[in-house]
């Protein structure tokens, strides 16, 4: 779901201007699926109707250890309080430089604009995945953390039905590199105006000077809803907000025109071949590409292999790895 609140007046009328795009779907427990024509009535399981929750997760693939992959998952809906949740885990991750790995159905617009900000300030990658936890999820209530560091958790990363729809696309677009698997779902759909509309009755006393009236007071007595108002016409200050962060981010402005290709209560599954046009991702993967134990045991390996921290200092590194070759050969 994509949301902006602004406020609107109109006479006698006061509402609320609530700019929308409304995702819906439904999948298994273990595996997702996703069509262009998933419904309104379909559910989300609980987990990804919360708001978006991070945490710092360490590949439980114990063979690439002493050095193994770290990221930050992000799940959930994106709601004003995400990018504030987001500079937590960053400085919970302090001067590691992590990846983030999402599945998102959505949220509001300007939250995650805010927090595709705060990825590229942070010069972060971003891949569209799924965290399978080793022993819990973290949105449990009785879950644990079991990492290698305080608060953080064990898992693996998997790409096959993981999903990034609605406003998520926006916060994707925010990374330095960007993937897509070819077994993930990426996917946008139309703008909806929803007017909250409001009469209130005020009560008046006014005089009249020199034949024209002039309110001397005025006092609100009661305010009656009008129920909703809807329209698919996205507003000139939503275009205008849109195209200044697609612009920052290096996005083709077509990008707007697929927001628009698919009613409100359908998805516009983007095509590798479109994404990859239009720059919301730089790279098409094959599997995830920014948690791969494999990619740790590479002399150039990436900056996310992390030292295990009760193993020794950083600083013996070089010791460390010599001896984790010993050991897989």
């Amino acid at each position: 779901m994509i949301t902006v609140m602004s406020r609107w007046c109109h006479g006698g009328l006061v509402g609320r201007l609530r700019t929308i795009i409304v995702l819906a779907m439904a999948f298994g427990c273990a595996t997702f699926a996703m069509s262009a024509d998933r419904k309104k009535n379909d559910t989300l399981p609980a987990q990804f109707e919360r708001p978006m929750n991070f945490v710092v997760v360490r590949s439980s693939a114990g063979y690439c250890e002493p050095v193994c992959p770290e990221w930050i998952y992000g799940e959930g809906q994106i709601v004003s309080k995400t990018p504030a949740a987001f500079k937590k885990v960053l400085k919970q991750a302090g001067d590691r430089r992590l990846p983030l790995i999402i599945t998102s159905p959505g949220g509001d617009v300007d939250a995650a604009m805010a927090l595709g900000r705060l990825i590229r300030k942070n010069e972060m990658s971003v891949e569209v995945g799924y965290t399978r936890f080793v022993s819990c999820r973290p949105t449990d209530a009785s879950c644990q953390p079991d990492g290698a560091r305080k608060g953080e958790y064990y898992g693996t990363v998997a790409v096959a039905g993981s999903f990034c729809w609605s406003a998520c696309p926006l916060a994707l677009a925010g990374g330095e590199k960007r993937y897509s698997s070819r077994w993930s779902y990426t996917g946008v759909h139309q703008v909806t105006t929803v007017y909250q509309r409001q009469k209130i009755y005020y009560k008046e006393r006014y005089e009249i000077v020199d034949g024209k009236k002039k309110v001397v007071s005025r006092e609100e007595i009661r305010r009656k809803d009008l129920g909703p108002k809807s329209s698919t016409k996205m507003p000139k200050s939503t275009r205008k907000a849109l195209t200044s962060y697609l612009k920052d981010m290096g996005l083709d402005l077509a990008f707007l025109d697929l927001m628009q290709s698919a009613p409100p209560d359908k998805i516009r599954t983007l095509e590798p071949v479109e994404m990859l046009r239009i720059g919301l991702i730089t790279e098409l993967s094959a599997t995830d590409m920014l948690a791969s134990p494999q990619a740790c045991l590479t002399p150039d390996r990436p900056n996310n292999c992390v030292l295990l921290p009760t193993t020794s200092p950083a600083s013996s590194l070089t010791t460390l790895e010599l001896e984790a070759d010993k050991l897989r050969h």
